[in-house]
């Protein structure tokens, strides 16, 4: 993977060159790590809106575990 996304990358170098292939998430998490200025500023923890509006979905952490617990390996 990260052979062809350099491949990918040196093959991006000429000028009139415009789209570049490979696992560009990959690039994406690396340049976030490396260079904490490209990272989106959250100050509030990640919510999932649209999964907790269902009724009888449980949102606490020991609940959510008790589910899977129960469950068997075929559901």
């Amino acid at each position: 993977m990260l052979a062809t996304l350099y491949q990918e990358m040196f093959g991006a170098t000429p000028p009139n060159k415009a789209k570049i292939g490979g696992c560009l998430s990959l690039l994406q998490s690396w340049a976030r790590f490396c260079f904490p200025f490209l990272r989106s500023r959250v100050n509030h923890p990640y919510t999932f809106p649209r999964i907790t509006i269902y009724v009888g979905i449980p949102t606490a952490l020991k609940d959510i575990r008790l589910l899977l617990d129960q469950r068997s390996e075929v559901q």
